[in-house]
């Protein structure tokens, strides 16, 4: 009973921390980025892709990840119209139906916890892509955007799908 009035007395008090929300940041083109880590499932470094003929700017191209055939995004050619890092960059793995799917960035930076309470709403960004941003959120001392990784790979593979004539809507 002790431990009921104590747990009580403390969220009458409100001192119950803010919910925490896991951010993988990452850069493009020189900005700071980042996205939901849950939303990831691994991260590798760039790899050779094997281009696809007729394919817009904002697909890489294949790799082979360990017997699995997985489509590149090019999240640089995407965001800031400048392809990402192949060299020294990494490649996010992203579930997408029920496939891989990678998205390429020039360098991955941290994983940080952030609070609610600090992070921005993305409002008034419509000048910006806002179907893709989530939000904003100051960290390390850089304002990063928050990217819809689901928005991101629906809309590169929806588009990509109705280039290459596979993708009636």
């Amino acid at each position: 009973m002790p431990e009921t009035e104590v747990t009580a007395a403390e969220t009458d008090s409100g001192a119950e921390p803010a919910p925490q929300q896991r951010l993988l940041l990452f850069d493009i083109g020189g900005k700071v980025f980042a996205c939901d880590m849950s939303a990831i499932r691994e991260i590798i470094p760039f790899q050779r892709v094997t281009r696809l003929p007729g394919a817009p700017s904002t697909v890489c191209g294949l790799i082979n990840l360990r017997g699995t055939i997985v489509t590149v995004l090019d999240l640089g050619a995407r965001i800031s119209k400048q392809a990402c890092n192949r060299e020294g960059g990494s490649i996010l793995l992203v579930p997408y139906r029920d496939k891989l799917v990678g998205i390429g960035v020039d360098e991955v930076r941290d994983l940080q916890s952030v609070s609610a309470d600090e992070l921005q709403n993305a409002g008034d960004l419509s000048a910006f892509d806002s179907g893709i941003i989530l939000g904003l959120a100051e960290v390390e001392g850089d304002l990063a955007v928050i990217l819809d990784i689901d928005a991101i790979v629906n809309d590169v593979l929806g588009k990509s799908a109705a280039a290459l004539g596979g993708g009636e809507s």
